[in-house]
Parts: structure tokens; C-alpha cells; sequence
């Protein structure tokens, strides 16, 4: 018979005043992320409520409204692309025609990883998901 032993151990991190600014910067960027990310899908919910409620008001009954209306919800793809367009090519001024959202919304984003923004796109999505779950429930 063998007994596994677990250890435990705590690190403090103790970072320089520079790295501090860092993990606040990356930090701050997933967190954008994630916002930017949960708003497009808010904004894409909003818009199947409104075609739905606009199908009952023309006399379609609700339960049939929200099976017939489709709206795509975006996930971490298109909201990977969506924020590559609208970042644009730091080389050339003004932003690409067409480009979403203001320009230089977030300036500090060539100064973090990728990964925070990747992480946040997963995190949103999995957090729709979970509302959604969560709202057939009934609760």
C-alpha cells in the first residue's frame, strides 16, 4: 500500500517597483479584454431580444419568436479578430477605414501579451456559458 504525501508551499511574490507596473498592465489589459469581450455579447443578446419582441408584438408567439430568431453570439475567434482590426497597423496613421470602436482605445495594448487578452476571451466566453446554463435553470 502506498500513502501519497501532498506539500504544500507559499511563495510572496515580491516584485520590483517596474515588474509591478507590469502585472498592473497586464492585469488591467485582461480585464478590458474581458469587458470588451462580455459587451459584445450583451450587445449581440440585446439585439435577439429585440427581433424576438419585435416577432411577438406582429403576433408570433414568444416560445416560437425565440426558436425562429437567430443571432450569432461572438466567441473568442471573432472577438480575437474583431480587436486585431480595430488595434490596426501601429505603423500607419489614421486607423484602417472601417475599423470598430474608437481610435487607440486601449494604447497601452502593444505593451502586454497576447495572452492576456486570449485569457480573457476564454474567460467571457466560458462566463456566457455559464449564464446561460444558469438561465435555463429558471433561477
Amino acid at each position: 500500500m502506498q500513502t501519497e504525501v501532498l506539500r504544500a508551499f507559499r511563495f510572496t511574490l515580491d516584485p520590483t517597483p517596474a515588474q509591478q507596473e507590469d502585472l498592473l498592465r497586464h492585469a488591467g489589459a485582461a480585464r478590458w479584454a474581458f469587458n470588451h469581450a462580455l459587451g459584445m455579447k450583451i450587445a449581440a443578446h440585446q439585439q435577439w431580444r429585440t427581433q424576438v419582441q419585435a416577432l411577438v408584438d406582429s403576433g408570433v408567439e414568444e416560445s416560437a419568436a425565440r426558436k425562429r430568431v437567430r443571432v450569432p453570439v461572438p466567441m473568442k475567434p471573432d472577438i480575437q479578430k474583431h480587436l486585431n482590426r480595430i488595434k490596426g497597423d501601429p505603423q500607419k496613421l489614421p486607423w484602417p477605414a472601417g475599423s470598430i470602436g474608437p481610435a487607440r482605445p486601449c494604447p497601452w495594448w502593444k505593451e502586454v501579451s497576447t495572452y492576456a487578452f486570449q485569457s480573457a476571451f476564454i474567460d467571457a466566453d466560458q462566463a456566457w456559458k455559464n449564464w446561460l446554463a444558469w438561465t435555463a435553470t429558471g433561477a
